[in-house]
């Protein structure tokens, strides 16, 4: 996981255009880009989202987010690091 900090001085990496989020839409687990919220992929479980988030982030060498349905970050992890 990345200790990389951002400008405001937290723990998060700095946002970049392809990062993928993996958050809980009501029973469901969805992935999407970064600033692409509209465009995603549904999963019934967190370990199939997350597999097909270390997919995404593999290619663009990236990070994932998982993320509560209120949009709080719980975890970071950098394109290597996804399990």
């Amino acid at each position: 996981m990345s200790k990389e900090k951002s400008q405001y001085g937290g723990g998060r990496p700095v946002m970049k255009e392809n990062g993928v989020i993996v958050r809980r839409k009501g029973d469901d687990w969805i992935v999407h880009m970064v600033n692409q919220e509209d465009d995603y992929e549904t999963f019934d479980t967190e370990r199939q989202a997350l597999k097909r988030a270390d997919e995404i982030s593999d290619e663009y060498e990236s990070y994932v987010q998982v993320r509560d349905e209120e949009g709080d970050v719980d975890e970071n992890y950098n394109y290597d690091d996804v399990q």
